[in-house]
């Protein structure tokens, strides 16, 4: 049975399927921007990251001005008439002090209560009711970051909070908390089949903010009574929306695992990159899996997919959340590299 969605249109042009994956992956999609022409995107699929760099590229900002304001404290765009400046942890990393308080609060008095309970529980297993009760009182913060400041970036950086208005077509997937449900927000289609909810009615800043909220990060964002998360979590790659749209995709993301020889292995990196390595081994497997899908239910469509080198130690090793400009430069660099290796190799084929 082909995954298809019969409602979108296609288009002549590409379809450009973007990410999620912190600013990491945020200054991939733009080494990869610069690499492609951008004349022949008819439409952008985007997901947290992807969402960001998508939306911007979408309504107008120009890949090489993104690329400039990490040289500069800001830069001036004259095709939309905005200033883009420099992305910090500050913008992004704004700290929720009302939820931390009101966690902290809570947590200190599961603490108390668990040390006058402890002499009823010394026979028992008392490492394993200490976790308990510490887990089950992280219940009253829903994330330890506040997005308001993401949120005004991207409401001064837009030069429209419409849909409808960006010149290249632009989709944007979020993750319903309370449903299993794929939200798309878009300009186009409005309609819910039980598995996708498409809407066009919602503003385009809190779309992003919506697609960008990563569990625990940053809080669930509410659009029309419900709250929406980071939309990779639902599904990783949104490419079937890209196959609806177009008959060649290009997809850009950052999952691929870092593959070692010569006697090395990601146990001497450290447990944070042991973590990230099979969180990456788990993820690729998915995008393996759903890409042998893909081209085997469409084999009449052209798949181009950008990813980085599978070798490059550097670029694995390289924080998720980074904000510093020589660091950032070198993730852009990545992505033209991974832009153009893929390019080469699909051109070779035809």
């Amino acid at each position: 049975m082909r995954r298809e969605l019969p409602l979108l249109q296609k288009k002549p042009g590409v379809s450009l399927v973007l990410s999620g994956g912190a600013t990491k992956a945020f200054y991939f999609h733009i080494g990869v921007l610069k690499v492609l022409d951008l004349e022949n995107i008819s439409s952008i699929v985007g997901t947290s990251a992807g969402a960001v760099a998508g939306t911007l590229v979408a309504s107008g900002v120009e890949a090489d001005a993104l690329v400039a304001s990490l040289y500069q404290k800001s830069v001036y765009v004259p095709r939309i008439d905005t200033v883009v400046k420099r992305l910090t942890a500050a913008m992004v990393f704004q700290p929720a002090f009302g939820h931390m308080a009101s966690q902290g609060a809570h947590t200190l008095f599961a603490g108390l209560r668990m040390m006058l309970t402890l002499p009823t529980v010394h026979r028992g297993d008392v490492v394993s009711e200490i976790l308990d009760r510490l887990i089950l009182s992280q219940r009253h913060a829903p994330s330890f970051f506040n997005a308001s400041e993401l949120e005004n970036l991207m409401r001064a950086l837009l030069p429209s909070d419409d849909f409808h208005d960006t010149p290249i077509d632009l989709y944007v997937t979020a993750t319903s908390l309370d449903e299993h449900k794929r939200a798309v927000f878009n300009a186009h289609v409005d309609y819910d089949d039980g598995v996708n909810a498409f809407m066009t009615d919602v503003p385009l800043h809190r779309a992003v903010l919506a697609s960008s909220a990563v569990p625990g990060m940053f809080e669930p964002v509410k659009i029309k009574d419900r709250y929406y998360i980071d939309g990779e979590v639902r599904q990783t790659l949104s490419m079937d929306i890209g196959l609806a749209l177009a008959d060649t995709v290009i997809c850009s993301h950052t999952y691929h695992p870092l593959y070692m020889s010569n006697g090395e292995t990601v146990r001497d990196e450290g447990w944070y990159n042991i973590v990230k390595q099979s969180v990456h081994i788990a993820l690729y497997e998915r995008i393996l899996g759903w890409r042998d899908v893909y081209e085997q239910q469409f084999p009449e469509k052209r798949m181009i997919w950008i990813e980085p080198d599978p070798e490059d130690r550097e670029f694995f090793l390289a924080p998720e959340f980074s904000f510093r400009p020589e660091l950032q430069r070198r993730l852009v660099e990545s992505g033209e590299r991974a832009a153009h290796r893929a390019l080469d190799k699909a051109f070779a084929r035809t």
